[in-house]
């Protein structure tokens, strides 16, 4: 409804050298309504079946650390975005660095192995020769049994060097990974929403800091018993945010519980909401309803058909 406008003005302004005529004011003041009401049209009313719900992040992860020690340094301030396996924080690791540092000497290094497989050859240029005399009885048949001997005794000791170095590899893992436990990191892609210890603290089973996963953003939401059975995974839903206005969003049914809260007679239905630019703030309030010809009103949805060409 518009409502009248009576304005009531001198013809003369006190303005020195300027002079207002009443039907210019009439004709500003209704440009004016006509503005409001346009702009009031535009806004689409929030329908009164429209049930209450709540906007939330789709994870609230505070992270923590797998062993205990002191914060070196946190890597990232609250409210910096983050992506799931980025380091957030790192804690004393000046003895497990060095461990790594001696493990991966001690996997790389090859003399071991190298020598023993110059003794392999030695020995086995032996027993060739011992058998050759031994065939021409120029040498007895010990000399040629502690040849043989010899022979097996260096291939043995090239086995033992080739396994010692694939253990010595395998601590070099251990090692790494026994450091990289003291490096944490984002569990999801989101923004860091606190920090919960600083450098130079001592953790163990409390958290560092809380990560907020806000693309997309969940959406709680409790129905009737009357409803029941009538939404499913994949419907769409017509969304406002308290904080929104009056402005309609659409989100996608996610999970629909499959019984009956027997105290309050409802049930609850969780909801998929885009968010890739952050802008809807996740905590707030909003209202919802569901219903047929929501997937039509759907910018999202709409199918442009090729025009037809005439014959």
């Amino acid at each position: 409804m518009i409502l009248p406008i009576v304005l009531s003005l001198p013809v003369k302004s006190t303005w020195p050298g300027c002079l207002f005529s009443r039907s210019a004011v009439l004709i500003s003041g209704a440009f004016l309504v006509f503005i409001y009401s346009s702009m009031a049209s535009a806004s689409e009313p929030i329908p009164e079946e429209a049930l209450d719900c709540l906007i939330e992040p789709w994870v609230v992860s505070d992270v923590g650390s797998p062993v205990q020690g002191v914060i070196d340094k946190l890597l990232v301030d609250r409210g910096e975005r983050v992506i799931r396996g980025q380091p957030v924080a790192q804690l004393e690791s000046g003895v497990e660095s060095s461990e790594v540092a001696l493990a991966e000497l001690r996997a790389t290094t090859k003399s071991e192995v190298q020598a023993r497989e110059a003794d392999l050859r030695l020995a086995k240029m032996e027993l060739t020769r011992l058998e050759d005399l031994y065939q021409q009885s120029m040498v007895s048949a010990q000399q040629r049994d502690e040849s043989r001997s010899n022979y097996q005794i260096a291939s043995a000791a090239l086995t033992l060097a080739v396994e010692n170095r694939n253990i010595q590899q395998l601590e070099l893992k251990r090692s790494q990974r026994l450091y990289a436990r003291r490096i944490l990191t984002s569990p999801v892609d989101g923004v860091v929403v606190a920090q919960l210890a600083f450098a130079g603290e001592f953790v163990y089973d409390n958290p560092v800091m809380t990560i907020a996963a806000l693309d997309p953003l969940r959406v709680e939401v409790m129905l009737p018993a009357r409803l029941f059975g009538t939404i499913a995974v994949g419907d769409l839903a017509r969304l406002y945010p308290e904080l929104g206005g009056e402005s309609a969003l659409f989100s996608t049914v996610d999970v629909v519980d499959a019984m009956l809260d027997t105290r309050s007679g409802t049930f609850g239905v969780r909801l998929k909401l885009s968010n890739p630019d952050y802008k809807i703030p996740a905590g707030q309030r909003c209202r919802i309803t569901f219903g047929p010809g929501l997937a039509a009103a759907n910018p999202e949805n709409e199918v442009v058909e090729p025009e037809s060409s005439g014959q």
